[in-house]
């Protein structure tokens, strides 16, 4: 019905006159014919159950995806927690192992230290004595 352009006579408003010359003027091809109704129907009928079948399949499908998809993730955050995991006790092990070090260290220097100061006072009483 795009292609019509309807001109509809002004001498008479009547609705009833305007419907009828609607009516004149609309194409018989936009009305359903009798014989083909039955048919239609049933063709009609045939691709909305295909198509309700099809649709009710494909969010099936859309549904399994989604469901794989969050069991890859849950899967991917069980790995990253243990990883994390894994990666916390390192990181303590390291620490401790740092403050170990860091407390030998000044140990070590400690004595360091004292072996100077004590080499350094036999030294001195060395050439005192003489």
């Amino acid at each position: 019905m795009a292609g019509f352009v309807y001109t509809i006579p002004c001498e008479n408003p009547n609705p009833k006159s305007l419907f009828q010359t609607f009516v004149d003027r609309v194409p018989l091809s936009n009305l359903h014919a009798t014989s083909d109704d039955s048919t239609r129907s049933a063709e009609d009928d045939e691709r909305k159950r295909r198509r309700k079948v099809s649709n009710r399949e494909s969010a099936r499908r859309s549904r399994m995806r989604k469901q794989r998809h969050m069991d890859e993730l849950w899967s991917m955050l069980v790995q990253l927690i243990n990883k994390n995991k894994f990666l916390v006790d390192e990181l303590s092990r390291a620490r401790e192992g740092y403050e170990k070090v860091i407390e030998e260290n000044m140990k070590l220097r400690e004595e360091n230290f004292k072996s100077r100061k004590t080499i350094s006072e036999i030294g001195l009483n060395r050439f005192i004595n003489v």
